[in-house]
């Protein structure tokens, strides 16, 4: 039977291949993409539970292609291609869903059989590759989550509701599926389904467009059915204030455990009238956002979408969005969607007039700051880059309408002398290290690359890379107003880029000022923000650096002899003395004294004053969280990098050196502490004990994960930002 097991434990790499392949060639790439990332992720559980159990990082190469002992505890034959099976199951038919299921049955048959794993272990494989699936399923959804026509149907006759579904509604929005009924009065009714595990409905997918694209629709905390009792509840509450919308027939949840919110919508969406029927309507917007306002609701996505004729009567639609005790910056968004919208359909200089009449010249300067693409509904940001809309333009003539100045934004320079000078230090710098290490043996830290393990090296760049995101958390808590994670996580690569091209101080705070400006932020409290979230890095290594030289082992005793030390003694001295070097010619040019200390009077105070206005826990766990995470993240990815080149060191040294480091640098004016970052993180690393050969390859590696590789992905973001109008 040899033979024939063997056989059965190859058979779901096949099927794996298989269906992959079909859905590459079917161009299918969100599935592709579902079974790619369940293979991963179960790889991954895979390697920790072997480390946990073993003793050892295995890698799950070397032990997939073979049947031979000693047996594997999960087993990987079982738990990566299984996971790729488990995963495509919601989207094959149901005679290929059986396929998979025996063919994942008898390979754990045949594993145990070859003696690959025991019976144990090819329960825990079965069960790593259904986890690995599910969680993927978790954050994306799946295909069986969204309803169709006929399930919407069987969902009207479980809630009692006398309707006929007659089809999909032509707009869908995400994390909805929206179909069309007809009740048994004749009136037109919208079904609103949350499917289980739909693909926009998942609940790691709503955490994700709420959190990355500050999205207007789910909220991360709702459940499926929360959500449609919200909408229920603000349509109610809407209804009362005086405001025309739909009618709720029911708000419940199926056996099935979908949610649904049945509409009444006797309304005609404002789309479908003529222009000057729109024209008409609009006039009477202004007084619908008066009453919406006054009963204490913000709508949340006010564009043309969600504007409807109630019997001749303008009224608003879908509260999906809408928050009940708004803040001020919901009413302003509020007001600036309406303008934009009158503007998109009736023109620039109509929507002015309507808007200052129904409102004045004072309320409209209020909108002046808000006036960003930010703060538009996806629809609107889709109109105004797809049509020949400029909302610069239209911010002027606004302006220019109420008879103000129109708020200017910061400008990015590109080339300045002392940018170009700084050009030379990282040259300079190169140097100096070069000549630094000209001892070591070159030879060695190539051979200390070339055995590095390469799948503990992968980790640590991938590690390295999420530190920025870590960053980018600590900037939205430093941001007085609410900004969404994605963008800002592009700022944040996106400085990667500016910091080479443009190696100035003033140049990066000009991009940070510039995307503040773009999601309604004044200029000054655009660069105090820039200057809190900087001061609270500084914060947080001075804290991390005493608390460990208080309460930890470690010190900053240094061994001054040069023989103990070597080449990494004398780039230390080479640091110190670029210390030194700086010192001096503060000290003897009065001119470049002066201003160093009002710049740094002048970003202190500004920062002082963000930080006294920083009273939301939310925002201090944001902003002191993000930059601890950052740090640790930093120094972990430093650890994984050394354990690539067979040293294991402790998180309290790391992050000791790591910290050290980066304060160290941060005195030198090198763009990027190029020269000097390696400087020190591999005289850190040989004093933590690791060879210098050896700590020179990983700090090697760790700068082109950290520094040198990111500006890549940077240069796209900063294109990205500028394509978006956020800088």
């Amino acid at each position: 039977m040899h033979g024939v097991w063997q056989i059965f434990a190859d058979l779901p790499f096949a099927l794996a291949a298989l269906v992959a392949i079909s859905a590459l060639l079917s161009r299918h790439l969100a599935v592709a993409r579902d079974l790619l990332l369940a293979a991963a992720f179960a790889a991954l559980v895979w390697m920790l539970l072997t480390r946990v159990i073993d003793g050892q990082w295995l890698g799950p190469v070397d032990t997939l292609w073979t049947t031979e002992g000693p047996q594997r505890f999960p087993a990987p034959r079982l738990a990566i291609p299984g996971a790729v099976l488990v995963a495509a199951s919601p989207h094959l038919v149901v005679p290929a869903r059986r396929i998979t299921r025996w063919a994942l049955g008898l390979a754990a048959a045949a594993t145990v059989a070859l003696s690959a794993s025991s019976p144990l272990g090819a329960v825990a494989g079965l069960l790593v590759a259904t986890g690995a699936a599910a969680a993927v399923h978790l954050v994306f959804g799946s295909g069986a989550g969204r309803p169709s026509l006929a399930d919407v149907q069987a969902a009207l006759r479980q809630l009692g509701v006398p309707a006929e579904v007659t089809g999909a509604a032509e707009s869908q929005p995400s994390g909805v599926f929206v179909a069309k009924a007809q009740h048994a009065d004749g009136s037109e009714l919208s079904v609103k389904i949350y499917g289980r595990d739909a693909y926009d409905a998942a609940m790691v997918g709503r955490a994700w467009r709420t959190i990355w694209f500050r999205d207007p629709g789910a909220a991360v905390g709702f459940g499926r059915l929360q959500q449609v009792e919200h909408e229920a509840f603000l349509t109610l509450l809407a209804q009362q204030g005086g405001v025309r919308t739909e009618t709720v027939i029911t708000a419940q949840s199926t056996e099935s455990d979908d949610a649904v919110l049945v509409l009444r919508s006797p309304g005609q969406p404002l789309l479908e009238l003529s222009p000057s029927e729109q024209g008409h309507q609009l006039a009477e917007l202004w007084q619908v956002l008066d009453r919406l306002h006054g009963a204490d609701i913000a709508h949340g996505e006010l564009d043309a979408e969600h504007l409807s004729v109630f019997d001749g009567e303008l009224g608003l639609s879908s509260f999906r969005a809408a928050s009940a005790a708004p803040s001020d910056a919901q009413v302003r968004s509020d007001n600036v969607q309406a303008l934009v919208t009158i503007a998109l359909l009736l023109g620039g200089n109509r929507a002015l007039d309507l808007t200052i009449d129904a409102l004045g010249q004072s309320r409209v300067a209020a909108m002046l700051p808000f006036l960003q693409m930010a703060t538009l509904t996806p629809g609107q940001r889709h109109s105004i880059r797809h049509g020949d809309f400029d909302l610069d333009d239209f911010r002027e003539l606004a302006a220019t309408a109420a008879d103000v100045e129109a708020p200017k934004l910061q400008q990015l320079r590109r080339f300045t002398i002392g940018s170009i000078v700084r050009i030379v230090l990282p040259l300079i710098a190169l140097y100096i290290i070069a000549s630094a290490i000209s001892n070591f043996d070159m030879a060695q830290v190539a051979d200390e690359l070339s055995d590095a393990i390469w799948w503990i090296a992968a980790l640590a760049f991938l590690i390295a890379q999420l530190p920025r995101l870590a960053q980018a958390v600590a900037t939205m808590g430093a941001s007085p107003v609410p900004l969404p994670l994605g963008p800002v996580y592009a700022l944040q690569l996106s400085v990667s880029y500016v910091n080479l091209v443009i190696p100035s101080t003033a140049a990066r705070m000009a991009v940070n000022i510039r995307f503040f400006q773009r999601h309604s932020v004044p200029p000054g409290g655009a660069l105090a923000a820039g200057a809190l979230d900087g001061l609270s890095g500084f914060i947080i290594q001075a804290l991390l650096l005493g608390s460990m030289l208080i309460f930890g082992s470690q010190s900053l005793d240094l061994s001054l002899s040069a023989a103990d030390s070597g080449p990494a003694f004398r780039l230390l001295l080479i640091i110190l003395g670029g210390l030194l070097v700086t010192a001096v010619i503060l000290v003897a040019i009065a001119r470049v004294r002066q201003f160093i200390i009002s710049w740094a009077k002048q970003i202190l105070g500004e920062a002082g004053s963000a930080l006294r206005g920083l009273r939301s826990p939310r925002r201090l766990l944001m902003l002191f969280g993000g930059n601890i995470a950052s740090e640790l993240l930093f120094a972990g990815a430093l650890g994984l990098f050394a354990a690539a080149v067979g040293f294991q060191l402790g998180i309290g040294e790391l992050l000791f050196i790591n910290v050290c480091v980066s304060l160290l640098a941060g005195l030198i004016p090198v763009p990027g502490g190029i020269g000097v970052t390696e400087g020190g993180l591999t005289y850190g690393l040989v004093a933590a004990g690791m060879d210098q050969e050896a700590a020179f390859a990983a700090v090697i590696m760790y700068r082109i994960a950290t520094f040198y590789v990111p500006p890549i992905w940077g240069f796209f973001a900063f294109r990205w930002l500028e394509r978006n109008e956020h800088l």
